[in-house]
């Protein structure tokens, strides 16, 4: 990688200049980037347009980043960190099951999970971000498994290691595929009328599969209500 320029020459909008400027830029580059590849998709979404968007020269995206991948990489990051999608995890599963909680909560660790990852898509702010990656995962190759790979690390390991049962990565693995297919119905191509119901109803509707895929007896269905 070439040596950040300093100096008089160092522009605005180009590599150089206090160190306050570039973290400054840095952030500007990350906020056009989610912006973009939430509107365009990875497929539509280059360094160019990142940098024209955030006011920058593309120089600059590639010193901070090195390639559309990586910025990619930081989005998918950013949209899937655990603590901010589940923030309720590292108690989720040590919680007796319920009717009713402080918060509000109904049911066993799945609805709560089910409740904590949809309480992020509801906001409004958050969705932009992580309708980008879903999109981006479902309609390039690329993206799609640098998905799999973030995802890997920053939510399905996370869930596994909380599983007081046999085969947990597997567990894991089907709740995941359960809260995707949901959101995907929900939020990134809504489906009437799942995307058209209140949130408790649809815990209620989830969350009792997403008991029996995290503690129940794998291959038997959940009791009916």
């Amino acid at each position: 990688m070439a040596a950040e320029p300093h100096g008089p020459d160092a522009m605005p909008g180009q590599p150089g200049g206090p160190d306050a400027a570039q973290e400054n830029r840095r952030e500007l580059i990350r906020l056009a980037a989610v912006e973009l590849f939430a509107r365009h998709g990875y497929r539509g979404t280059t360094i160019r347009a990142i940098a024209e968007r955030a006011g920058v020269d593309p120089a600059l995206v590639m010193y901070h980043y090195g390639s559309k991948e990586k910025v990619f990489s930081l989005v998918i990051r950013e949209a899937m960190r655990a603590e901010e999608l589940l923030p309720a995890l590292p108690g989720l599963l040590d919680e007796p099951q319920d009717t009713g909680g402080p918060d509000g909560t109904r049911g066993g660790p799945g609805s709560r999970l089910v409740r904590g990852f949809l309480t992020r898509w509801e906001d409004a702010a958050a969705r932009s971000s992580l309708l980008g990656v879903f999109r981006s995962a479902m309609e390039h190759p690329e993206a799609s498994q640098l998905f799999r790979e973030v995802a890997g690390g920053e939510l399905l390991m996370p869930i596994a290691r909380r599983i007081p049962a046999p085969d947990p990565e597997l567990r894991a693995v089907l709740v995941a595929s359960l809260l995707v297919g949901l959101v995907t119905g929900r939020y990134v191509v809504p489906i009437g009328p799942l995307a058209d119901m209140d949130l408790d109803g649809v815990v209620d509707l989830y969350g009792p599969y997403a008991d029996a895929m995290l503690l129940g007896r794998l291959g038997t269905p959940p009791p009916l209500p």
